[in-house]
């Protein structure tokens, strides 16, 4: 390492060490968390009087002063690793990475297209460092301000690309910090035939389905990692750009507002957490309540994950508001309605099992599966028509499945219902269906 690359990861530390004590002894003495801006302000100071005081000691072992431009140079090497993103910037900008997961600092694992894993560089120089980046990314890079802290120790965040950044501290041995990059922000059911998600039948059996003048109201369902986000991209892909959407997201990843065709009819909201006192928290709750009264067309709603997801989400269908679109985690079409059932048992408003089965079975249509293969392709794996009720079961119809083997979903002999068939867009029909 060159002498003023040892200098500027010496500053670093000291810089980085010296924010972190004085944000702890802010919120020690009863003060609200300080703001990315006065943290920086304060970094500066810090920053300024470190640089003074290894020049002063550089001169006093009778070495030469520091030049003005290497004094320069460290400014902008440790303003950039303390106040910008540093080396995570680069390692986003990789077209073939899907994740990374990092145990402290130092300990990186980067997942690239296929699966393939590969260590990762350092993302800091020290715990402090990374810490105080994380920090800067929670207050700056989503929708909403949010907390990283010794109160606050785990932080869920969409990045400015479009990346999911999950971070935890304190209750882990080192901080730890995944991110999910989505590789695919703006993507259709004809890019997913590309990718080997659907093939042509099952991009034609869905684009009938989503698309006016009776669109059905859809569940994407799946494993972690499986594709869902990107999977429902796809589908409002084939949503027409006139249409008023109102998106409820835990945490923003959608990007619909990005799209300058469709940005003059999207309304996205995002949880709010609460401040440091408590306060002003805005659940999923209170945004399906306002999504309501905002006049869209479709409700979408990033992810079922509670009951105040999935009760907005099926109030939002119960009120006309077809073609509404959600996804939920699950290991099967079937579990999927079975796990929609059981959140809806829990929280405020809660609906039995017999009620919730009557109304899924009234508001939706269909349940998409994603699984990833071990090739790393995700593919759909099943699709089910709800069809009714019967007490507390929600009866189904299995139109594609991979027959519990690896691979895409194929069409079976059951077909669809009139009812669901009566839906589908009057458009010109796929070759080889067999829903038309």
């Amino acid at each position: 390492m060159s002498e003023l690359g040892s200098l500027a990861r010496e500053i670093r530390h000291r810089v980085a060490d010296g924010i972190s004590d004085w944000e702890r002894q802010q919120l020690r003495s009863g003060g609200a968390a300080p703001t990315p801006q006065a943290t920086q302000v304060y970094g500066d100071q810090l920053l300024v009087s470190a640089i003074e005081r290894i020049d002063r000691d550089r001169m006093a072992q009778g070495m030469a002063a520091l030049t003005e431009q290497a004094v320069d140079d460290l400014m902008e090497s440790v303003r950039s690793s303390l106040f910008g993103h540093g080396v995570l910037d680069k390692l986003l900008s990789d077209p073939d990475l899907e994740n990374l997961v990092a145990n402290g600092h130092d300990n990186v694992t980067l997942t690239k297209v296929g699966g393939r894993r590969v260590p990762g560089p350092p993302l800091a120089t020290n715990e402090a460092e990374l810490e105080q980046l994380i920090r800067r990314l929670a207050a700056t890079a989503g929708r909403t301000e949010r907390r990283f802290d010794d109160g606050h120790p785990i932080l869920d965040l969409r990045l400015p690309d479009g990346s999911r950044l999950h971070a935890i501290k304190d209750v882990t041995s080192r901080l730890c910090v995944s991110i999910r990059k989505h590789r695919h922000p703006r993507v259709s059911l004809h890019d997913l035939m590309a990718l080997g998600t659907v093939d042509e039948e099952i991009a034609g059996f869905l684009s009938a389905a989503i698309r006016p003048p009776s669109p059905c109201s859809i569940l994407v369902a799946g494993g972690t990692d499986t594709g869902k986000t990107t999977f429902l991209r796809a589908l409002i892909a084939e949503i027409p750009p006139t249409e008023r959407l109102v998106v409820i997201e835990d945490n923003a990843e959608l990007g619909l507002e990005r799209d300058p065709q469709r940005a003059a009819h999207v309304v996205e909201m995002e949880v709010r957490q609460p401040n440091l006192e408590g306060n002003g928290g805005i659940g999923m709750d209170v945004l399906g309540r306002q999504a309501l009264r905002m006049r869209p067309d479709r409700l979408i709603v990033g992810e079922c994950r509670s009951g105040d997801e999935v009760r907005a989400m099926l109030e939002a269908m119960n009120s006309g508001h077809e073609g509404s679109l959600t996804t939920i985690h699950s290991d099967s079409s079937l579990s999927a309605i079975t796990k929609m059932q059981t959140y809806a048992l829990t929280g405020r408003d809660a609906l039995s099992m017999e009620a919730s089965a009557h109304l899924i079975a009234l508001v939706m249509h269909l349940v998409v599966h994603l699984a990833k293969l071990p090739d790393g392709t995700r593919t759909v794996t099943s699709i089910r028509e709800i069809t009714g009720a019967d007490g507390e079961r929600v009866q189904t119809n299995e139109v594609y499945s991979n027959r519990g083997q690896l691979g895409l979903a194929t069409a079976t002999n059951s077909g669809v219902t009139p009812r669901l068939r009566n839906r589908f867009h009057a458009g010109e029909p796929v070759v080889g269906a067999t829903w038309g």
